[in-house]
């Protein structure tokens, strides 16, 4: 089920209201049966649902194991079948993936979702090895957090020390958080919508044939698929933290402002935190962190963003992606203490917010510039892309009316720069305040609050691209 889509807020609509009315004791029922209605309503799933009810009980049980039994080698071997089960699983989707070649304008034939509630089910059996959880007895609870409707298709990734305790409290009706959470879904399809798909429009265009644009053409593409990624992915996220806040669930952040970021660690931070953070704790940590030397500290990120880009696709395009995010961020921790005594003479960095503004633009350029792997049809098409950064710029200053018919042949005309600037810049100024949205937007007074809600409708309406493809991290 397409979270944007008409469908989707009927359902919710119902999952809501019969939520709220029942008694206590059957919300959970409710809730799971909700979230493998969610996950069936497209045909294409079907095959699947056994994939995920195996995952379910297979990991369920194996978590019990480990929390009762008093042999280490046996909860050591119970960990490496989860391990291994679970990586089975991620491996099989992703072959699919890379055989298949699903893109977002196409319906996917691999197991949808697969990869986040993999890796909240592995996340959940390692946590309980370490004893920073217990292992959930009840199997309609567990099962609920491994198929939670929010998240089970593009996450946020949860962890059960957060989902576990809250199904299991009582929730009562609450306008502003419900209020909250509908004008978060409103917000994310706001930037699927009207931002995301908008752009994906040119971005599409350029990069389905990059041979025949020249540098200019290139560049904007390039940079504006950067903010097309953002918009699309922190969209899902938007709406899958809303509808958990509409049943008085609270998910975890999975972007905050990430290409305002004024380095690379720290743009790191703020994007696809689920991921990250997971990569963190069970991958980072386990093959040593930090903790035996800055060299071997390097060689371990390069190591976890390699699987991570490997964790999109089994393409050369992801890996080199990852391994590049990994160098930069090695290169950045390295080199910032010789950064730091430079900016202190730099007479630019005197004033605060030119300072932000100069590092936030260098590390977006540097994280496009990783992006073009990822968002390349292949290799020669980024090799193609690079080459052709280089050239035709004399059109822009002797020719540009030329480059400007250029502009408007791959979609820049009419309303869509305005729809794309204006966009973006009402993107910047509602996030700006790292609260929320689904929280700031109860603080603003409603002679504000109603005309926002109004205008989103309203443009979502004459500008929406519907249909037109799902969410970008479907696939994954």
């Amino acid at each position: 089920m397409n979270f944007v889509s008409l469908s989707f807020l009927l359902f919710l609509f119902v999952a809501a209201v019969c939520y709220y009315v029942m008694p206590k004791i059957t919300r959970p029922f409710w809730m799971l049966a909700c979230s493998y209605t969610f996950y069936l309503y497209d045909p294409e799933n079907a095959p699947f649902v056994a994939l995920l009810l195996g995952m379910t009980a297979a990991t369920y049980l194996l978590g019990l194991l480990i929390q009762i039994c008093p042999v280490k080698p046996v909860r050591i071997a119970a960990v490496a079948a989860a391990v291994l089960g679970c990586s089975g699983v991620l491996g099989w989707g992703l072959y699919l993936h890379t055989a298949i070649k699903p893109t977002a304008l196409a319906g996917l034939m691999v197991p949808l979702g697969s990869s986040y509630f993999t890796f909240a089910a592995l996340g959940y059996i390692i946590d309980v090895y370490r004893g920073k959880t217990r292992a959930e007895r009840n199997p309609l609870y567990y099962a609920l957090f491994v198929s939670f409707f929010p998240c089970i298709v593009t996450g946020p990734i949860e962890r059960a020390g957060n989902l576990l305790p809250q199904f299991k409290r009582k929730v009562t009706f609450d306008y502003n958080r419900v209020s909250g959470g509908m004008f978060r879904i409103l917000w994310g399809c706001f930037k699927k919508l009207v931002i995301a798909d908008t752009i994906g429009g040119i971005v599409g265009t350029v990069f389905g044939k990059p041979a025949q644009y020249s540098g200019p053409i290139l560049l904007i593409a390039c940079l504006l698929f950067t903010y097309q990624l953002y918009c699309d992915f922190s969209a899902a996220s938007d709406i899958a933290i809303g509808a958990a806040a509409v049943f008085g669930i609270e998910v975890m952040e999975n972007f905050t402002r990430p290409l305002a970021a004024s380095s690379y660690t720290e743009l790191w931070r703020r994007w696809h935190i689920s991921l990250s953070s997971w990569f963190r704790d069970y991958l980072y940590f386990p093959l040593g962190g930090s903790r035996n030397g800055k060299l071997r500290a390097h060689v371990n990120q390069v190591i976890v963003f390699s699987v991570s880009g490997l964790w999109h696709g089994l393409t050369p395009g992801y890996l080199i992606w990852g391994l590049l995010n990994g160098v930069f961020l090695a290169v950045g921790k390295e080199t910032s203490a010789v950064r730091g005594r430079i900016a202190a003479r730099n007479p630019l960095y005197r004033l605060s917010v030119l300072k932000s503004v100069i590092q936030a633009v260098v590390v977006y350029l540097l994280f496009t510039a990783t992006l073009v792997f990822f968002r390349a049809a292949s290799l020669s098409d980024a090799a193609v892309i690079y080459g052709g950064l280089w050239q035709g710029w004399d059109v822009v200053f002797s020719q540009s009316s030329r480059f400007l018919s250029s502009l408007a042949a791959v979609g820049w005309k009419d309303a869509v720069p305005w729809i794309i600037l204006g966009g973006a810049f009402g993107v910047e100024l509602l996030e700006f305040w790292r609260i929320p949205v689904n929280q700031l937007i109860r603080r603003i007074p409603f002679f504000v609050r109603w005309p926002l809600y109004y205008s989103l409708i309203i443009l979502i309406g004459f500008y929406g691209q519907f249909g037109s493809s799902g969410f970008i991290y479907q696939q994954y």
